[in-house]
């Protein structure tokens, strides 16, 4: 009977990890509503250049002109290492190149960035390695619709979210990433990297509530940020059920696959419900288990339709 009550048990405590704090990790929160203040703890106020205050129907946001309107928010690293989450608001109709938000200098090799090309949203950035990684919504977002952008830098594993839906992904080859910048400003509507010549690449539309953590939320806490409390979806397409953990018990490798051609999302837990890792993945995933104690967890996949999960025994 014991074994029966584990699983409804665990999924019950991983519901409740929607219900965390959304202030937890806050590093940079600009409202938009009415000032260009940092509600964030770090209260790291910006400086407006020519954006101004707009409202439509319920929403205040920033209007930019796409020509010198900008919002500068200081040089601080605001307590950024290797994990990030930067969430944005944004409607345009341009199709020029413009940069949404970002904190990013390419002469030390570091930062991130949130940028619209061609009228897809791109999510972009350097991390110690000496390589730009670009990764690109493949549809449009320039339709003058409000859209929630959303990007993830879990170490080396990149994930880009568009309306709560996961778009794309890519895991890096930096072994030991750090994304932090203090040698140029945290710049909203404007890239900042002025003095090495290059375009400004003003935004041409509305920005509103953007925030950035120095952790990693998760899907349900990005729905919350949405307003979506169902959960993430992703495109709608066919796949199959079937989810394999292998070897199982495991030592220091495991494999997990799940027979769909669209990203989705897993989940690692210990036997107590602790949430220990997020990972995105399609069809198949290889993970190092060495750094797990030995004892039983539940791994658990998430997509639109489904929460599939099986147990995964560990045996270092």
């Amino acid at each position: 009977m014991k074994n029966f009550l584990i699983l409804p048990l665990m999924m019950l405590i991983i519901n409740m990890q929607a219900q965390s704090n959304l202030s937890n990790g806050l590093v940079a929160y600009f409202p938009l509503d009415s000032d260009v203040n940092d509600y964030s703890p770090q209260a790291i106020n910006g400086v407006n250049y020519n954006a101004i205050p707009a409202q439509s129907g319920n929403r205040n946001y920033y209007a930019f002109n796409g020509n010198n309107a900008y919002i500068y928010a200081g040089y601080d690293d605001r307590s950024i290492t290797n994990e990030i989450t930067v969430s944005v608001w944004v409607n345009t109709t341009s199709n020029s190149f413009q940069w949404i938000v970002g904190h990013y200098d390419h002469t030390v090799d570091r930062g991130f960035q949130v940028v619209v090309y061609n009228g897809h949203v791109q999510l972009r950035g350097r991390d110690g390695s000496n390589t730009f990684y670009i990764l690109e919504d493949p549809d449009i977002s320039n339709d003058g619709n409000w859209h929630h952008v959303v990007g993830l830098f879990d170490n080396n594993h990149w994930t880009l979210i568009v309306d709560c839906q996961i778009k794309n992904y890519l895991t890096t080859t930096s072994l030991y990433p750090s994304y932090y910048v203090n040698s140029q400003p945290f710049s909203i509507s404007k890239y900042p990297e002025l003095n090495n010549g290059y375009d400004p690449l003003h935004f041409n539309g509305g920005i509103d509530e953007v925030r950035v953590y120095n952790r990693i939320l998760s899907l349900c806490e990005i729905c919350r940020l949405h307003g979506k409390e169902e959960g993430a979806s992703v495109p709608t397409r066919t796949f199959s059920r079937n989810m394999n953990v292998y070897p199982n018990p495991a030592k220091n490798q495991v494999t997990i696959t799940y027979e769909a051609d669209y990203p989705v999302v897993l989940h690692i837990y210990d036997i107590n419900g602790k949430f220990l890792l997020e990972r995105v993945f399609t069809n198949s995933i290889n993970m190092n288990t060495s750094r797990f104690t030995k004892g039983t967890y539940l791994v658990v996949i998430k997509d639109k339709n489904n929460n599939i999960s099986k147990k995964l025994i560990i045996d270092n």
